[in-house]
């Protein structure tokens, strides 16, 4: 005989929905109902039980969205169990936007929890460990520590994960003392401290130099039975490296070795690559040497981030030789394409299209497929010097070996064009790109606007820059791209025009576009504006350099007010900017009444310039000026 339906299971099964707040109100119209998302759940309880039911719930809410496995939850107090619940608090407490938001939500759910009827549904180690680990990660760690608090009243015992997370925590948000007391009372439960929390207070110990403290966290490991591994050791020189702390690590690395322990080959990567991230490439070979002296043999991984560092500094010659050492040496180090990349996009940068090509022949020689990259640094390259046939030759050959140009690909062809001043041909690659879907950025603008500019076609640059507004929003070089242009064109309506925009916009103009706008005034001989533009330079925290000092001079020498001429010079002096050949070619052919200029700008002419002053000046130049120009070299 078939068992009936219990009268609540049957409401339950007719009422539940994955969220009651989200249905669509009933029309006369509307279809037959849709199965309910609980129902299936349901289903399971009434055949099989709840621990059957509940196995099936916490697979579903395990991939499902945060709203929807919270509504499920909710919909099947029959149902759900402590596992149900911990599922979603983890994707609660893993949400970043909005964290302040949903740790209140995941806060809310534990204490749901504790009202729960049914044991198996009531909170465990777990669920406050959970929301732990989310408030440490927010460095809400004064909660985290108050829920331990909680859960202890409650009666849940803390297990060594639980401290191991407010220990981390604390440690992270460098409140290491704290960190310290609850190691104490971590003890004193009698819950053994792991590798992990040790290591936890170690790299907080070592974040903030406290070196004596780390001995001590030594002797304590020891005393314990618990001796620290290469494996615990290169965990914290690589948290040290990832925050920037690259001579914090070396000495880690140097406490290891005092303690016994050589660095492995995954340790010395770990170092080699922070040093060559901070461009300390010297430094990174000394370590590749110890490698050698201590018999640790390099990985890929070593020669690569060594051949991309001496890459980034353009010792290309260093590089060649580190790749003819992995195919060449005593122990062969296959390269692969990172490698190869790396070189190839090295020679390009200095325009070594020759060995670059040969390269790539080397690669395809040795089995190696070129990828997108090293398409993209090979077009780039001979851009960069002028083979527009070889680029696009290249391009060709892309397509016909199936790869698909991306965002870098049309970067690279527009700022190469741009800076061809082929402005059609980078406007047409700009045009491909958006038809193939692949959005617009200010980088990919940019070059294109700039060639507009500095070829003075400042109607088709507003037609860019307005077209830029649209598709990406503009930022301060966008603006100071056009600045430059209307500066040079004489245009102050569209130069005041840009100023006022990009002040609206929450923009501040830099150094450059003040030194642009303070030139164009002079040229323009309205001395007055190029002094309010200085003051405004000056306010905003910016030092005037040489070349703005220049324009200046210049104006006020062509409507010789030698007066302002002599202050701007000792402007110069009180502000400690050293006079360049330009500025002093500049003095030098101010009128000849006015030898007191000499003497104000002694003391501001670099040394090594004095020899040469005299040989620059023009021949045009008078006896007097010649006088004036000897005494400055010999007062030098």
């Amino acid at each position: 005989m078939r068992k009936r339906l219990e009268p609540r299971l049957v409401w339950a099964l007719d009422t539940a929905s994955a969220s009651p707040a989200h249905l669509p109100p009933p029309s006369p119209s509307s279809s037959p109902k849709q199965p309910r998302p609980a129902a299936p759940f349901l289903a399971v309880l009434f055949r099989r039980g709840r621990a059957d039911a509940a196995a099936l719930l916490n697979r579903r809410l395990r991939g499902a969205p945060v709203t929807e496995a919270r509504a499920l939850l909710s919909a099947l107090p029959e149902v759900r169990d402590a596992v149900s619940y911990n599922t979603v608090l983890t994707a609660l407490c893993r949400q970043r936007v909005g964290g302040g938001d949903h740790l209140h939500q995941a806060l809310s759910l534990l204490a749901d929890m504790s009202q729960e009827a049914h044991p198996d549904a009531r909170p465990n180690a777990v669920s406050y460990t959970t929301v732990m680990r989310g408030l440490c990660a927010s460095r809400r760690t004064g909660e985290a520590v108050a829920l331990l608090r909680s859960m202890q009243a409650s009666g849940v015992c803390a297990d060594v994960v639980t401290y191991g997370t407010l220990v981390r925590g604390l440690c992270d948000a460098a409140e290491l003392d704290a960190a310290l007391e609850l190691l104490a009372e971590m003890c004193g439960s009698r819950v053994q401290p792991n590798v992990v929390v040790y290591s936890c207070l170690l790299r907080g110990y070592c974040r903030s130099g406290r070196w004596r403290d780390v001995g001590k966290v030594f002797e304590e490991m020891s005393r314990r039975g618990i001796e620290p591994d290469v494996i615990m050791f290169t965990g914290l020189i690589d948290d040290l490296c990832k925050e920037g702390r690259t001579g914090k690590a070396a000495k880690v690395k140097d406490m290891m070795v005092q303690r016994g322990l050589e660095p492995n080959v995954v340790t010395y990567n770990v170092l080699i690559n922070s040093l060559c991230k901070e461009g300390s490439v010297r430094e990174a070979l000394a370590l590749r040497k110890e490698m050698d002296d201590k018999g640790v043999a390099p990985d890929v991984v070593t020669y690569n981030t060594l051949i991309a560092g001496l890459s980034g500094v353009l010792e290309m010659d260093e590089a060649m030789g580190l790749l003819e050492e992995m195919i060449q040496g005593d122990t062969v180090v296959e390269p692969d394409v990172v490698t190869f990349n790396s070189i190839i996009h090295g020679l390009c940068k200095i325009g070594r299209m020759r060995q670059a090509v040969k390269v790539r022949e080397m690669m395809a020689e040795r089995g190696c497929m070129c990828n997108l990259v090293t398409f993209n640094y090979l077009i780039g390259g001979f851009l960069r010097v002028h083979k527009v046939k070889m680029a696009m030759n290249l391009m060709d050959e892309l397509a016909s070996s199936g790869l698909e140009p991306d965002s870098f690909t049309y970067s690279i062809l527009i700022n190469g064009f741009s800076k061809m001043w082929e402005v059609d041909r980078a406007e047409m690659f700009l045009r491909t790109m958006r038809q193939h879907g692949i959005k617009a950025e200010l980088f990919h603008y940019i070059p294109l606007l700039a060639a507009m500019c500095q070829q003075g076609m400042m109607e088709q640059a507003m037609v860019l820059f307005n077209e830029m507004d649209k598709n990406c929003g503009l930022d301060a070089v966008a603006y100071s791209t056009m600045i430059h242009g209307a500066c040079k064109s004489g245009d102050t309506k569209m130069v005041k025009q840009l100023i006022k925009d990009m002040l609206v916009e929450g923009l501040a103009p830099d150094a450059v576009t003040y030194s642009m706008l303070i030139n164009m005034y002079a040229k323009l001989g309205d001395l007055e504006e190029a002094e309010r533009v200085l003051k405004q330079m000056t306010a905003s925290g910016f030092v005037p350099d040489v070349a703005v000092f220049d324009s200046l001079i210049k104006g006020y020498s062509a409507e010789g007010q030698i007066n302002k001429v002599l202050k701007l010079i000792h402007e110069m002096r009180a502000k400690n900017v050293a006079l360049d050949p330009k500025i002093i070619s500049t003095i030098i052919r101010l009128p000849e009444q006015t030898p007191l200029l000499w003497s104000a700008t002694t003391a501001s002419v670099p040394h090594s310039h004095g020899p040469s002053i005299l040989q620059s000046a023009p021949p045009s130049l008078t006896p007097v000026h010649h006088y004036h120009v000897a005494l400055t070299s010999r007062a030098l």
